[in-house]
């Protein structure tokens, strides 16, 4: 699916190479798909209402004649949860693999749950909606606080963009949202490398370089189901989830644009209507933290060293999410204490990091357009979503996980 150059490079920075295929109709070829992947085994098909109409049915009908099949399809619209988690794992015990079918919610609760039981798992994507399928962490939330867990990546990712280009338009879409947090995640993993000495690697992001300036051009195509549109940005999101594996974790594609979108979810009484999609979120949060980054390049910051505002939090978000964040806002205080940074960052050391981060950036016009052209959520309020709330977010987000942002500084 990716040019060889690109294969060359993956191969470099990834020993386990998972086996991607992709067709416009791969229907006939299941059975022979998943037995190039497994030896014969009982398997676990996981998936939802949704996701079996569109092709959990097929998976299971082509593979219950050669392997021992178990069929799991939770009911509703399922959330990824350590209950549901627990769930799937209690029903498919006796099992040796798993087989999603689905887009985020079931490839990460698969991607967690056969992590943790020690069993491998492919994945039929129904939907380009999310850039999670290939990265080595699941979302799960437990007890209402969002995290992002250590997980494997699947053995294989069959595409078939026939059902992939015609799920629910909001669906694709959803996955151009999430596409858009490339910039700003880029600025503030580099922001962070630069001021505080943490890692950083440019190859998540050279392995997109070619294809995202045409994918931004295709919005329009993405929204309607145009197949090539949706080709490509299935490409996009499987390589930004590889770039996530050779990281070591989602750094290249969740910052500061993730943590306020995930901190607006965990505000007790929030607003938020729960029919939005994740990347829906992504890219309005995207935008608006592209907006927060350019003002902040015309400014002369200083570090944030504010103390946990522990009171606070329990209240916004409860008491458990309080405990769980304030240990990894102490790791943050930790690095930053150990950057050598007093206060204000000296003038000629900000302008040397204001000159590459603005290689990194799209301008948030450029970000506004795309989702436009797309007829995808640009402002809070087309999400449903209370400004006040979102401020909220914005404002208490950087204690509730310990990646530097923006938000860190003032």
């Amino acid at each position: 699916m990716f040019s060889n150059d690109t294969v060359k490079l993956l191969e470099k920075k990834i020993s386990d190479m998972p086996t991607i295929i992709g067709g416009r109709s791969l229907k006939h070829d299941i059975d022979d798909l998943v037995a190039s992947i497994f030896p014969p085994s009982k398997l676990a098909i996981v998936d939802d209402a949704q996701t079996s109409d569109a092709m959990g049915d097929h998976v299971h009908r082509a593979l219950k004649g050669r392997f021992g099949v178990m069929h799991v399809t939770l009911a509703g619209t399922p959330e990824a949860t350590t209950e549901i988690a627990a769930y799937v794992a209690q029903k498919a015990e006796g099992c040796d693999a798993f087989i999603a079918v689905g887009s985020g919610t079931i490839n990460d609760i698969c991607k967690y749950v056969s992590h943790k039981s020690g069993k491998p798992y492919a994945v039929f994507p129904t939907a380009a909606s999310m850039n999670g399928y290939l990265s080595a962490n699941a979302s799960i939330a437990d007890d209402g606080y969002k995290q992002t867990l250590a997980a494997h990546i699947p053995r294989a990712v069959f595409c078939d963009f026939s059902v992939i280009a015609a799920a629910p338009a909001r669906l694709n879409k959803s996955g151009l949202g999430d596409s858009l947090a490339r910039p700003t995640a880029q600025f503030d993993w580099l922001l962070s490398h630069l001021l505080l000495g943490t890692d950083y690697d440019e190859t998540p992001f050279q392995i997109l370089a070619a294809l995202e300036p045409q994918l931004l051009d295709h919005a329009r195509g993405i929204a309607k189901g145009d197949m090539a549109s949706v080709e490509l940005l299935m490409h996009v999101l499987l390589l930004s989830g590889l770039g996530m594996t050779m990281a070591g974790g989602s750094y290249p594609a969740s910052q500061s644009e993730h943590m306020i979108a995930h901190s607006y979810g965990m505000l007790k009484g929030n607003t938020q209507n729960h029919a939005t999609l994740h990347g829906e979120e992504i890219g309005v949060t995207s935008l608006h933290v592209a907006q927060l980054q350019h003002a902040l390049l015309r400014q002369k910051p200083s570090l944030r060293r504010d103390n946990f505002p522990k009171e606070d939090i329990a209240a916004l978000f409860g008491g458990h999410v309080a405990d769980e964040s304030k240990k990894a806002y102490f790791k943050k205080l930790e690095r930053m204490e150990h950057s050598g940074i007093g206060g204000e960052i000296p003038a000629r050391r900000w302008d040397e990091v204001v000159a590459k981060l603005e290689k990194t950036m799209l301008p948030p016009d450029k970000i506004r357009s795309v989702l436009e052209a797309a007829d995808a959520p640009h402002v809070p309020e087309k999400l449903g979503w209370n400004k006040e709330q979102l401020q909220k977010a914005t404002s208490y987000a950087r204690f509730l996980r310990d990646r530097f942002t923006v938000l860190d500084l003032l």
